[in-house]
């Protein structure tokens, strides 16, 4: 039995001791003092103690984030300033002791700031020495945003970077990426290594690769990991904006210190401008350092010696230049546009200088002219300019042109310089000028410079095609947001060079014919070749008003567009030849391509018939028909010449399709039996006859001017077939700005839609019974139509008169042989 109390017992103690007890009584041993005690209780073992709890996990500062997102969008509208500071008066009462969620509220809370303001550097500070994982974290994706602050010190700056660097480098075992984030954290450390210059591109696509196998620099790379891992303090948005700015940076460092290749850093500098470019909302408006990021990666391109890559980005940048931008990037962007004449494309109106009127480059720096001139040449922050410098101290080529006295203060300026008075009697003599100028031209691919010095150099066969070479190449791999009057600058200068020539100079057929094609047309069969929907946009920028135009928004999405015709096959001789032998349809038919050597008044030019029996090719110069100064030309040994080559290649032909330049334009070609179609280029009419039929056709309509009141009505029995565009003759010219209207019935309800250019060029078949102004594309609508899905233009060459009119509405499918027939053949009914 277990007592609750000690049961008590007794001690005896002798008589000598002196006890306070009272002697027991009744007892035999009085004499002896018993003192009674207690026994103890037996001992019970103790229950077991619960374990000590762990302290509650912090909670990561991008899940605070988070919460007070979701409260935001479950307001009405913008919450108040008074709901915003009692949201934070809660979550400060919480987590206000974390130099991570202290941190975040210094540099996100203007709407509500934090009662007691703290150094955000000393918060940054305390959060790296944190041996908390979420705090660590934390701040390291905060961490760049810190030492972006305008307030930062250099020696504050210093002290977070050697912290960092202590913090990174003492972790045993090191800091690695986190189990539950591993791209995310991945990305985040790589960062924080990018501040202490210790990162390296060989991990950033290691990471990126993961992310989107198959990805390689210069492509597009997609960051959409970094809201489906763990809760970030920062936004997906401003992360990608950070890593472009990222590797901006580092790009220019390894530039100015030479330790990596321009060849390697070029797709790193367009992958850069895309996250720019992707961070941007859908409908906002281009930011300033997505335009900077882009102009410096058109400079890393043309120092990689990509020089039609770098045309193609610096031309997007000065098509995406607002209204109001900074003086500094409105002087960067000059002088790209200056750049980008060389290279044949247009920019920015309001950028665009002719080239007669550039300053002269020779003048003193510290001159007022010299100024000037600095301003249209120099750009400080492109990233090639001090390699040019150096190229100028060190090259021999630069050293001709120093010895010739011609000033370096800007050298493309000055080759461009001695381009433009390459004809003087100082400059045309001395040839190792001159050559030393085109061959730093070629080398710089300025293409401008190199043409107006090609005339004036010895003459060669090699120089000439290389020159046509270039040009072809140079369409091809930019065929948008073309300067016309520069392509015309260029060829004047190739006809020109091809004309100092002896005509059996260039003997093989294929040189022959790349001159030729390169001389036509190249503007309508660029265009014609391009998929559709490139097509309509390219047809559309000549005339849009929107600042950017849709064709370049479309080439902003897809950098890739601009490469449509960089890899298509090149049509060739042997395979026009080839065409007509195997077709039994272009048996009666013989192709023409007529050029002009040099100028039109000197009557030389270059001949090639192709027929399906063989080909001639002829050389001559035509002799004016009389000594008189500007006399007409004796077309007369030409059209015998024409007459016998057709008849030796082509004996049944009854058509021919003439390629022919402006040059020709007086030839009395009615003088010919044949049918003549005249057509852009041989490669135009080789791929018009290879295209398949749309797989839409418009009804047959008839059309007249939008500014008419009178309409005549055409015959009803006429009914045009699919595809058959008639134009009314309701006024003396039309051309591609002419509006047009159907004649369905109109009110005032529902009027008539007016038609365009465009509309109009996707019928096969057009008859207009209006003479139509030729000129540029962009005024000319007949080549804005055979650029389109045309096929057959056929126009008068005067107005019609009363009695031509009544005859031609009476059977407008029929119209008068006499008029010109641009394009092909019609396409023939299909067999049923």
């Amino acid at each position: 039995m277990i007592h609750d109390k000690p049961m008590p017992y007794y001690t005896w103690e002798p008589p000598h001791c002196k006890s306070a007890s009272p002697p027991l009584r009744h007892c035999s041993l009085a004499r002896h003092r018993y003192t009674p005690q207690f026994m103890p209780a037996p001992r019970r073992p103790r229950p077991p103690q619960p374990a000590a709890r762990k302290p509650a996990p912090i909670v990561p500062l991008g899940t605070v984030i988070r919460e007070f997102e979701a409260w935001r969008s479950a307001q009405t509208g913008k919450p108040s300033r008074g709901a915003l500071r009692d949201y934070w008066q809660k979550q400060d009462a919480q987590h206000a002791q974390r130099p991570d969620y202290a941190l975040w509220r210094e540099l996100h809370g203007a709407d509500s700031p934090p009662q007691r303001r703290q150094d955000p550097t000393e918060l940054a500070l305390r959060a790296l020495k944190s041996p908390e994982s979420a705090i660590l974290w934390a701040v390291l994706a905060l961490l760049p945003e810190v030492l972006e602050l305008p307030a930062l010190s250099p020696a504050k700056k210093d002290s977070l970077l050697q912290t960092l660097r202590q913090r990174l480098s003492q972790d045993r075992p090191p800091l690695l990426p986190l189990t539950k984030a591993p791209l995310s954290s991945a990305l985040v450390l790589w960062q924080a290594r990018s501040l202490l210059g210790t990162a390296t591109w060989t991990e950033l696509q290691a990471l990126l690769q993961t992310a989107t196998p198959g990805w390689k620099p210069g492509r597009k790379t997609d960051l959409g990991f970094w809201d489906s891992e763990l809760p970030w303090p920062v936004a997906s948005s401003q992360i990608t904006r950070r890593l472009a700015s990222t590797l901006h940076r580092q790009i220019l460092q390894q530039l100015e210190s030479k330790a990596t290749p321009a060849a390697d850093l070029a797709p790193w500098h367009i992958t850069a401008w895309m996250l720019h470019r992707d961070a941007r909302p859908a409908q906002g408006a281009v930011r300033g350092a997505e335009l900077e990021t882009l102009l410096a990666a058109a400079s890393t391109a043309r120092l990689a010696g990509d020089a039609d890559q770098a045309a193609r980005l610096a031309a997007l940048v000065l098509h995406l230049l607002p209204p109001q931008a900074p003086d500094s990037f409105l002087q960067r962007c000059r002088v790209a546009a200056w750049h980008l004449s060389e290279m044949g494309l247009c920019g920015h109106p309001a950028l665009q200088i002719p080239l007669e009127d550039l300053p002269f480059p020779g003048d003193l720096p510290t001159t007022e002219n010299g100024q000037a001139a600095a301003r249209q040449y120099l750009d400080p922050q492109d990233a090639a300019h001090p390699y040019l410098t150096s190229e100028v101290q060190n090259d021999p080529d630069w050293e001709v042109l120093r010895r010739a006295g011609i000033v370096l203060h800007h050298p493309l300026a000055a080759l461009s310089w001695v381009a433009r008075k390459a004809q003087a009697y100082a400059l045309k003599k001395q040839h190792e000028l001159l050559q030393s100028a085109a061959t730093l031209a070629a080398r710089h691919h300025r293409l401008i410079t190199l043409g107006r010095l090609l005339p004036h150099l010895p003459p060669s066969p090699e120089r000439i095609l290389g020159y046509a070479k270039t040009l072809r190449q140079n369409q091809r791999r930019m065929p948008f947001l073309r300067d016309q009057e520069i392509w015309q600058d260029w060829t004047k200068s190739l006809r020109t060079a091809w004309s100092r020539l002896e005509p059996e100079a260039i003997q093989d057929a294929e040189d022959l014919f790349l001159l030729h094609e390169t001389l036509h047309d190249r503007e309508v069969t660029l265009l014609r070749v391009l998929p559709d929907e490139l097509q309509t946009l390219a047809l559309r920028h000549l005339h849009s008003r929107s600042q950017p135009s849709p064709l370049v928004q479309a080439l902003v999405a897809d950098p890739r567009q601009m490469q449509q015709l960089e890899h298509q096959r090149q049509v060739e001789l042997w395979s026009v030849a080839a065409e007509l032998r195997e077709r039994p349809e272009l048996a009666p038919t013989a192709w023409i391509s007529l050029v002009m050597r040099g100028e039109a008044a000197q009557g030389r030019y270059s001949l090639i018939v192709q027929g399906p029996a063989g080909r001639v090719i002829h050389h001559d110069r035509l002799k004016p028909m009389s000594a008189t100064p500007g006399a007409e030309l004796d077309w007369a040994p030409f059209l015998e010449t024409l007459t016998q080559a057709i008849a030796q290649t082509s004996p049944q032909a009854t058509q021919l399709w003439v390629a022919a330049d402006s040059g020709f334009a007086s030839l009395p070609w009615a003088q010919m039996t044949q049918e003549i179609f005249r057509v852009p280029s041989w490669e135009w009419a080789f791929r018009v006859l290879r295209e398949p039929l749309p797989s839409t056709i418009p009804p047959g309509t008839y059309l007249r001017l939008d500014r008419t009141t009178s309409i005549p009505e055409p015959s009803p029995a006429q009914p045009l077939p699919a595809g058959t565009c008639v134009l009314l003759p309701l006024a003396e010219s039309c051309n591609a700005n002419t509006r047009w209207l159907g004649l369905e019935a109109a009110t005032e309800e529902k009027p008539a839609p007016a038609l365009r250019s465009l509309q109009v060029g996707t019928y096969d078949h057009i008859i207009s019974a209006i003479p139509v102004q030729r000129g540029d594309l962009k005024q000319d609508l007949v080549r804005v139509c055979l650029a389109h899905q045309t096929r057959t233009f056929l126009s008068p060459v005067a107005p019609l008169a009363d009695p031509e009119r009544e005859a031609f509405l009476a059977a407008p499918l029929t119209p008068p042989a006499t008029w010109i027939k641009n394009g092909l053949p019609t396409r023939p009914a299909p067999k049923k």
